[in-house]
């Protein structure tokens, strides 16, 4: 009996120094798991500047940066908002074929030959046909791109929802350049019900809306694109917003946008291009069908390069029609 209250009275302080122990569990991990699930969360929904305040509390605590999560964040983030910092090294270490796109889509915009050696070095499978549609759209073959992505939805649930909402929206893209306003508009809704969230499903709604001639509606996107302050300087966007600017007539924006494209690739031939525009817009068909033609042959590339030769097409018809009306006037003239 005596060994029995012996032990009763130990556990009180057993169950004492086991709730200190919680309690300090929780003081120490506890503001780092809400920290990892609110990242996680943000992350989530694209709220990069949430995301970036995130690891910079993570980044004054030291050996957290170590955690694979955190690591693979830091890689996300720089890969999202065109940084500079982003470790390429790092991210070519992984093995697993989410990390072989992530390294792909970093290598397309600058570095065509290392992006083609990435794709080679993927799996065959749905990813990589992702990959490589993503690759002709960007050269401006939109219905290869199209074939490439071709079949039910159920095909493609392998991927995350992230890749599923990609694969809508170049399918998407690809129908604006072709013109098929209605296949662009039910695959752009198809990516905002899986991730309504997506900046990219911002930009192309921007990009639709241009396409239709809604100029009010895509100063409105322009507005909510420019507010993500974290985005990287994108060419199809700057591009189109001075075509936005020109059909508004705002001087100060054109000049804004023609500054930012200086310095993109292809800087030279997108400012030809737009002054091409511009000067159809103020009925010079001469100048514009000049402009346009030096843009195409500096090798405007991919949706730009598509609209650029679609430009042409129509000027050359419209200055055809132009000189057959002189011709039929100047002979009325002359008969009379």
């Amino acid at each position: 009996m005596f060994a029995r209250r012996k032990r009763s009275s130990r556990n009180p302080w057993k169950i004492s120094i086991l709730f200190l122990v919680v309690i300090f569990l929780i003081f120490v991990f506890g503001p780092l798991i809400w920290r990892i699930q609110h990242m996680k969360q943000a992350r989530s929904v694209y709220d990069v500047s949430i995301v970036q305040e995130d690891l910079q509390w993570i980044e004054n605590k030291g050996w957290l940066n170590k955690l694979p999560y955190v690591k693979e964040t830091k890689l996300w983030v720089a890969l999202n908002t065109g940084s500079a910092s982003l470790d390429v090294t790092e991210l070519a270490s992984y093995q697993d074929e989410k990390h072989h796109f992530w390294l792909y889509l970093y290598y397309l915009p600058k570095d065509g030959r290392s992006a083609q050696d990435v794709l080679d070095k993927m799996s065959e499978g749905n990813l990589k046909q992702l990959a490589k549609a993503l690759m002709s759209i960007s050269n401006g073959k939109p219905e290869e791109s199209q074939k490439l992505l071709s079949g039910s939805n159920l095909e493609w649930k392998e991927l995350s929802i992230d890749e599923q909402t990609l694969r809508h929206l170049i399918m998407a893209q690809a129908a604006l350049i072709r013109g098929d306003r209605q296949t662009a508009q039910a695959e752009l809704q198809a990516a905002q019900q899986l991730n309504p969230n997506n900046p990219a499903g911002l930009s192309l709604a921007f990009d639709e809306a241009i396409g239709d001639g809604q100029w009010a509606r895509a100063i409105e996107l322009s507005r909510m694109i420019d507010a993500q302050t974290w985005r990287p300087t994108n060419v199809l966007y700057e591009t189109k917003k001075a075509i936005l600017a020109v059909r508004e007539g705002d001087t100060i924006s054109l000049s804004k946008s023609l500054s930012a494209i200086e310095g993109l690739h292809q800087g030279d031939a997108l400012i030809k291009y737009v002054n091409g525009i511009k000067a159809v817009t103020e009925g010079d068909l001469d100048e514009g069908k000049e402009l346009l033609d030096q843009a195409q042959k500096e090798g405007l590339e991919g949706e730009l390069g598509v609209d650029a030769q679609k430009s042409l097409n129509q000027i050359v018809e419209r200055l055809k029609a132009d000189r057959s009306l002189q011709k039929v006037v100047a002979e009325m003239n002359e008969k009379w």
